[in-house]
């Protein structure tokens, strides 16, 4: 039973299980590639597949299902195409074409869940976002600062929720799953209720993850990297450390989550809906797996590093209309409100001190959104702004002596403020069979801080003020060679405005080596990207798509010895430490491809294979790797269904991380690889469902993953994967 989710909460689910009786088993997709099929990510409003020149992956709420992940974070990697970073099972940070955080765009019903304090390392925000509740995900590949503005230079990660449904009457659902790779232990209820122009829809989720075993099975490659041959732990109030009865099985990286979701719609008019939503995110304390089996000689280096509880809440509130006047064909207006809170706790082992550092962050933002059709021309158009505050505080707190002092805080502890106010303007055109885009968008933003406090660094300005003017511009070019074959062209540029994190941020960025000061000099990091891509149906069996990419990078941010008043180093967390700062310093590329391809000899058979590469240089004393670069990786399925059974037998697989391709900035943690890198791996997969009744109602899912218990780290990760995992699944609905 998890000890920081109460028990009375698993019984209520327990309850309602027994009430609702439950899931949302469907009919299964066969494996198909409709460029008819609607996407909502790239203009803001639904638009066919095929007008988009661009790379898209749509997971839909069947193929979702199907899969059954245990996060969202490991839904996307399962698709084959987006790569994903963890430093903590806790966490997920997914890449995007070499781009990753606080460089590719998340987005939740069409707000922006980036905010004044994501920042460049590794995220993991994204499985706060319950996969339970998606209609759909849309990965938007390449940069996508058009509709979207700052952030979106990888990418945009677009999350459908589940909308409910007029004149449908009483439905429900319960999902139930077990993994014995972490003895995860999850549930899901939702219940929904509609009428004539009324529906409700509310849903609640609780899942509770053990400590994750490795795979035992080592390539002679990966050495020990891993391997947990000692834990931290607390006795007689004294740290000690204990040995693993079974080096395998990563002590310290438990934890338990809950999501909730309520929705309410009124339907107005036949043509016009008013949507209110309450999204709600919970996690206990979720330790910082990388940071806990570091070690300093025969001890652990920390007692204690973990996030504390991460609370995300979103509100909204979404006009749309549909009625066809002077000026819009469609019109959808949505104002949302966000609060967040994190905290980094940690502790030296032997040390008395406890170091908290709190964030809470709120969002409010404001999307208006409009679509017009003139003759051959579509026009879309519309408006954003947002507003972030930004409080940060911290304590230190001696657990010998019981005492709390204050501690330095993370981001100016007098409070930021960071607004943007932005304007876009896109039009489509289809000649013939060439299908025409172009577009432009204009965005301010706005950001201040104060820093009151200076008993930490008297050096710290007073405040720190600055504006950013961007622009930006895409074109096009879609050539249809049949109905379902195309090949496009798409160029266009992106920008990421500076936030809080890269602004204000004091922070230790070498473990007492530097220290990351504050410096309000900085601009946008920019980008130029090309794209050419091909879409190719032969006959109705074979599917081809393949496209290659080029971005070129300027007025990167990257860190840089810096100096203060002609002083190179300061006092920080007692000791002498080198000062550095972020400056607009850096160019570089990041090129790529990725191909795709489907086979399906039989209605009943499918075989799908992707590969993806990518290669980034940056100019710093010559040309060096680039950061956040996944090695070579890709996905090989063959699905095969019959009546109501359907199976699934995959691969995922990476190529090597040579030491010479990482980057020395520290995102790519080359203390958590090897001598030489990290090696190839790959995994087996089998995953296999079966409905019990002609309408569906009762589904049972079972699988095991990575089934030669191969034991493998993802890129960049300080987490080694799960080992083989047998779960099971029961999904009801009624």
């Amino acid at each position: 039973m998890p000890k920081n989710l109460s028990m009375q909460k698993f019984r209520l689910l327990f309850i309602l299980s027994l009430v609702v009786t439950i899931s949302t088993a469907q009919k299964f997709d066969s494996t198909q590639y409709d460029l008819d099929a609607l996407i909502i990510s790239a203009d803001r409003f639904s638009e066919k597949k095929k007008d988009i020149p661009r790379q898209v992956e749509i997971i839909n709420r069947k193929k979702i299902q199907f899969l059954n992940k245990q996060s969202t974070a490991d839904l996307l990697q399962e698709t084959g195409q987006v790569a994903v970073q963890k430093s903590q099972q806790g966490g997920g940070s997914p890449i995007l074409r070499g781009f990753e955080a606080n460089k590719i765009l998340l987005v939740l019903d069409g707000i922006r869940m980036n905010n004044a304090i994501y920042r460049g390392g590794h995220l993991q925000n994204i499985i706060r976002i319950d996969q339970n509740n998606l209609e759909a995900v849309e990965v938007l590949f390449g940069p996508s600062s058009l509709m979207y503005g700052s952030d979106a230079l990888g990418g945009v990660v677009n999350f459908v929720s589940i909308k409910p449904q007029i004149n449908t009457g009483l439905k429900g659902y319960y999902n139930a799953r077990y993994s014995g790779v972490n003895q995860e232990i999850s549930n899901s209820v939702g219940l929904s209720f509609s009428h004539k122009k009324i529906a409700l829809l509310a849903s609640y989720s609780l899942s509770d993850f053990g400590d994750l075993m490795q795979g035992k099975q080592r390539n002679a490659a990966m050495g020990n990297l891993g391997l947990r041959n000692v834990y931290q732990a607390r006795l007689n109030n004294q740290d000690v450390a204990l040995n693993n009865s079974d080096p395998s099985k990563q002590i310290g990286s438990a934890y338990q989550q809950e999501n909730a979701l309520f929705k309410l719609l009124y339907q107005a008019k036949v043509y016009q809906q008013h949507l209110v939503s309450f999204h709600n995110s919970k996690s206990t304390n979720v330790p910082r797996y990388d940071r806990l089996s570091e070690m300093n000689g025969s001890n652990p280096k920390f007692a204690e590093w973990y996030y504390g509880p991460e609370k995300f809440y979103l509100g909204s509130y979404q006009f749309e209309d549909t009625k066809q006047r002077k000026l819009t064909d469609q019109i959808r207006l949505i104002g949302a409100f966000q609060q967040i809170e994190e905290s980094r706790i940690s502790r030296n082992f032997n040390k008395p001190i406890r170091t908290s550092r709190i964030e809470n962050v709120k969002v409010y933002s404001l999307n208006l959104d409009m679509k017009k059709r003139i003759r051959l021309h579509e026009l879309r158009y519309g408006a954003e702004w947002t507003y972030n505050q930004v409080n940060s505080k911290a304590n230190a707190f001696d657990i010998d002596k019981n005492i709390k002092t204050a501690a330095s805080a993370r981001y100016p502890d007098g409070g930021s403020q960071m607004s943007t106010l932005g304007a876009y303007l896109s039009v489509n055109q289809e000649i013939d069979k060439w299908i025409i885009s172009e577009g432009i968008r204009v965005n301010q933003t706005s950001l201040q801080s104060k820093f009151t406090d200076k008993q930490f660094y008297s050096f710290l300005p007073d405040a720190i003020s600055q504006k950013n003017l961007s622009v930006v511009a895409n074109i096009g070019i879609i050539r249809m060679l049949s109905e379902k074959s195309r090949v496009y062209l798409n160029v266009g540029n992106a920008y990421r405005t500076p936030n809080v994190d890269d602004i204000g941020k004091t922070f230790d960025s070498k473990s007492g080596e530097a220290v990351i000061l504050p410096n309000g000099k900085i601009g946008s990091e920019k980008t130029l990207n090309t794209e050419l891509g091909i879409n190719i149906a032969v006959g109705e069996k074979i599917y081809i798509q393949s496209n290659i990419y080029y971005t070129h990078i300027w007025d990167a941010l990257v860190i840089k010895q810096a100096s203060i008043n002609g002083i190179d180093s300061v006092g920080y967390d007692g000791k002498l430490t080198a000062i550095q700062m972020y400056v607009n310093a850096q160019t570089g590329k990041v090129m790529g491809y990725h191909l795709g391809f489907t086979y399906k000899p039989i209605k009943e058979l499918s075989i799908e294979w992707y590969l993806n590469y990518t290669y980034g240089r940056v100019q710093m004393n010559g040309e060096m790797p680039l950061d956040h670069i996944p090695p070579m990786f890709g996905r090989t399925a063959i699905n095969y269904q019959y009546k109501r059974l359907k199976v699934t037998a995959s691969s995922l697989y990476n190529g090597a991380k040579k030491l010479s391709d990482y980057s020395i900035s520290g995102e790519d943690n080359l203390q958590y690889a090897t001598s030489t890198g990290m090696p190839t791996w790959y995994t087996l997969n089998v995953i296999a469902a079966y409905t019990f009744t002609k309408s569906e109602n009762v589904l049972v899912q079972t699988g095991i993953e990575n089934i030669l218990d191969r034991n493998y780290r993802a890129f960049a990760s300080g987490i080694s994967a799960p080992g083989r995992n047998i779960w099971v699944s029961l999904k009801v609905n009624f």
